[in-house]
């Protein structure tokens, strides 16, 4: 089926553009201007709405298994179709946990026909030998834990340095969790020494192996001078979550809204803003954690994030806090090129046709009982913000219409070691 995209403001070369496009078997096939419609079986008029490329998540927790009753295949991947994301990738913390390629192959099977949005999936390597082999088959990136190792995984400097020696030879990447257990302090509470201590220890591993290394969620001013200080050396990026941006100690209750790490106070979050917002954090991920609420009134770590976060960063957009370009970038561009991800992140011919409409007018109220999401749950409940996404087109279908899914399970896919499609 051909479809065409009229009326539409869109995101072209850092612009938006009045352009029209077309889409065929899955992939944009044409742009055009206002004077030249291609012909198509179907055209969707966006009513003046940005059509911006689809949103990648770097930091997701999908859950599904022994973790479903927290959420599932279809349910996370509903979610993130519902918040602008059309590709996320998937943490191994999971029951059982993604340490070997037996249960990579085993989750990997299990998406298939089940997910919404493009899915890939990291390991954590208990073993250093078997780095090679996860990334043939397609563990789309490593992850460890630093604070909480796997059973049987050993962290210690001597292995991490072989294992981070094998991902640099086969040319991937190992995201860390840097908080060290040992500086918590006496009440168990994470420290912003053990984060920074944990950074610094990473990076200087990371000098002595060329691995590439990308920090998730850092949350503190100290944490992000290091990764700073050091980016001109070692291949290190970072993230930071929208909870860690905006929310500090002072603005909400971070022992009802805990997570890991937790809310800081109001000079780390600021510094987190500028830095997100001045260049010097690479990428903003969701780090979608979703959990019953029994789950949460037992102390479980996180909320749900993927059907949030892109509403809160045009929200900041609407009141000239951020720049549309750097939106592009913190949750586009710059997940796409440090993840090694391809043919999509642009509005060009021949790439990927994962696409969204925002309206940026439109007001919400964000409501936990309105999420697809399993997880009922987000210290963001209750707030005003400016920003809906009322398309998700993946892979050429449009799966959500700004109130519903509209599209089977199976729309999306597992992401495979060259995600070239």
């Amino acid at each position: 089926m051909n479809l065409n995209i009229i009326n539409g403001r869109v995101w072209i070369n850092s612009n938006l553009e009045d352009i029209i496009i077309s889409i065929k078997d899955g992939k944009i096939s044409k742009l055009a201007n206002q004077d030249n419609i291609p012909e198509a079986d179907v055209s969707i008029d966006v009513e003046n709405n940005i059509v911006f490329p689809g949103c990648v998540d770097v930091h997701s927790h999908l859950r599904d298994s022994e973790f479903s009753y927290k959420e599932d295949f279809i349910s996370g991947t509903q979610a993130a179709v519902a918040g602008g994301f059309t590709t996320v990738l998937d943490m191994p913390n999971t029951d059982p946990p993604i340490i070997n390629v037996k249960e990579l192959k085993k989750r990997q099977n299990n998406a298939k026909n089940r997910i919404f949005c493009n899915v890939g999936f990291y390991s954590s390597p208990i073993k250093s030998e078997d780095v090679n082999q996860l990334r043939l088959s397609n563990a789309i990136a490593f992850k460890i834990y630093l604070h909480k190792p796997f059973e049987e995984q050993d962290l210690s400097d001597v292995n991490l340095i072989r294992i981070m020696n094998r991902i640099s030879e086969c040319d991937s990447i190992l995201a860390v969790h840097a908080e060290d257990r040992q500086l918590f302090d006496q009440n168990n509470n994470h420290t912003t020494e053990s984060e920074v201590h944990a950074i610094n220890r990473i990076i200087k591993l990371a000098k002595q192996t060329d691995c590439k290394i990308h920090f998730v969620h850092v949350s503190t001013k100290e944490g992000i001078e290091a990764i700073k200080n050091n980016k001109s050396i070692v291949d290190i990026s970072c993230e930071a979550t929208p909870h860690h941006m905006i929310l500090n100690t002072e603005k909400i209750n971070s022992e009802k809204h805990y997570c890991e790490p937790p809310l800081r106070d109001k000079e780390n979050q600021e510094a987190i803003f500028n830095s997100v917002v001045d260049g010097e954090i690479d990428i903003i991920g969701t780090d979608h954690a979703p959990h019953s609420l029994r789950d949460k009134d037992e102390g479980k770590p996180g909320f749900p994030g993927l059907e949030i976060t892109l509403p809160l960063m045009i929200d900041l957009y609407m009141k000239n806090k951020i720049t549309l370009q750097r939106i592009y970038e913190i949750l586009v561009d710059n997940p796409i090129k440090r993840f090694g991800l391809r043919n999509i992140g642009q509005i060009k011919e021949g790439y990927n046709a994962d696409l969204i409409v925002i309206n940026e007018n439109k007001m919400n109220t964000i409501n936990v009982n309105n999420f697809l999401s399993k997880a009922k749950n987000s210290p963001f409940d209750g707030n005003q913000i400016l920003g809906e996404v009322t398309k998700t087109i993946i892979n050429g279908q449009v799966v959500f219409d700004g109130k519903k899914i509209i599209a089977s399970p199976g729309t999306g896919r597992v992401l495979e070691k060259e995600v070239d499609f």
